[in-house]
């Protein structure tokens, strides 16, 4: 089965239901056509304006969107559910017996025929997080035997406590490594802490997994407010980072030990990118209302994480993805962006969508769309309109036993009121 759809000429502008209907419909033609027919693993990214490309590089990351995407397919009848539910088994067969891993944590990049590690890549904390939420979602979705049994097996081989003490040889450490590469020393010194990043989901996982994990390192992770324009947000320029949790797990109402809440973070955080766009301090083209989202994307020559404020990284380029994936938190501002990108960039637009980035500043498109960022917009547009990501992976006593470790409480303001509120006692 291979999903295609007819390409809209340049003078047929979509709005409202009708474009974001069209958005998630071109993000998972891109993950089934883009998973391997026989392992299920997703390419981490594809030519955007050729009928085919040479690319045959899965991430562990973009399968696991591609098991939250089927789902969603199915829903909106544009994926047959028997045919997704074969293939969400045939993949998951393959996480577990081909897939390359070590203790149970993925290799970030495999051949999408093989699994076999690609790159001298690291085995990837964050990335076997996010293939572990998609997994969660198709797990709670099927209520399928097979599905649920391959999912404990999968999830209980992953081994949480190596990760966040080096494998034993810091059995005080309360933070889980990035990631593990045994030709580069073993584990990677940096750990999921340093700065405000798209970690949350990892920790949920970790604690709903293993009640014997501190979970001290919570508190321990970067989380600096700081203020632009009106605006509080916490530090964190690309938008990804405030948006990957935010893709499968719904924090709304909720504020942990220091009195944060994340659904106001997320939105924060966006309102500010868009306000700093809007500023446009750099004098870049097009900047605007109706051009904004900095994020982590393809730039004219190569790829690079832009963001603002809080840090600046910005060389003109926004990701279009960006700002829609923020659909749940700002959804006038999202919809308006999304439809001021198909008005007036249609050059940028392809068989799976947008580009992964367009810069006018150097009058350039990327060529290309990638797994990840297709996934957060898909998600977050599901979620903006039915919740139905959310709604699953709150079934979940991962779910619930992950958030309550982490101190995450439903509070009586719900999200009215300040980002950060005085740290419970």
């Amino acid at each position: 089965m291979i999903l295609t759809l007819a390409v809209l000429s340049a003078t047929q502008v979509l709005t409202g239901p009708a474009l974001l209907d069209e958005l998630q419909k071109r993000a998972v033609m891109f993950f089934w056509n883009e998973s391997h027919p026989v392992t299920g693993f997703t390419k981490d990214r594809a030519a955007n304006f050729a009928e085919s490309d040479a690319f045959n590089i899965a991430s562990c990351a973009s399968t696991g969107f591609a098991m939250a995407s089927y789902p969603i397919g199915v829903e909106r009848g544009w994926l047959n559910r028997a045919q997704s539910l074969s293939r969400s088994r045939k993949t998951m067969r393959a996480l577990l017996d081909q897939h390359a891993h070590t203790k149970g944590w993925f290799a970030h990049f495999v051949n999408w025929e093989t699994g076999a590690r690609e790159w001298q890549c690291e085995y990837s904390t964050i990335d076997t997080a996010i293939l572990l939420s998609g997994l969660l979602v198709a797990e709670r979705y099927w209520k399928d035997p097979e599905i649920t049994d391959l999912f404990n097996r999968i999830f209980k081989r992953v081994d949480f406590k190596w990760a966040m003490t080096d494998g034993g040889a810091k059995p005080r450490e309360n933070l889980i490594t990035m990631g593990y590469r045994p030709e580069g020393g073993g584990f990677l010194t940096s750990r999921w802490t340093n700065d405000y990043s798209e970690e949350k989901l990892l920790y949920v996982l970790a604690y709903g997994a293993d009640r014997s994990l501190p979970t001290s390192g919570w508190d321990r992770i970067s989380k600096k407010v700081q203020q632009f324009q009106g605006i509080d947000f916490i530090t964190g320029g690309p938008l990804f980072l405030h948006q990957m949790s935010e893709s499968f797990f719904n924090f709304s109402g909720m504020r942990d030990r220091l009195g944060i809440n994340y659904w106001i973070a997320t939105r924060n955080a966006t309102l500010a990118n868009r306000a700093y766009c809007i500023q446009n301090p750099k004098g870049m083209k097009n900047y605007g209302p109706g051009f904004w989202g900095l994020s982590a994307s393809d730039i004219p020559n190569g790829y690079t994480a832009n963001g603002a404020p809080g840090w600046i990284s910005d060389d003109g380029t926004v990701t279009p993805t960006s700002g829609i994936a923020s659909l749940p938190f700002t959804p006038t501002e999202s919809q308006a962006l999304a439809e001021s990108l198909h008005a007036n960039y249609g050059y940028a637009w392809g068989r799976y969508g947008f580009s992964n980035g367009i810069n006018p500043q150097q009058n350039w498109k990327g060529p290309d769309v990638l797994g990840i960022d297709l996934g957060m917009m898909l998600l977050g547009i599901e979620n903006g309109r039915t919740q139905m990501i959310w709604r699953l992976t709150a079934q979940s006593p991962i779910t619930r036993d992950g958030m309550a470790r982490a101190g995450l409480k439903k509070v009586t303001d719900g999200n009215r009121g300040p980002l950060k509120t005085r740290p419970r006692g």
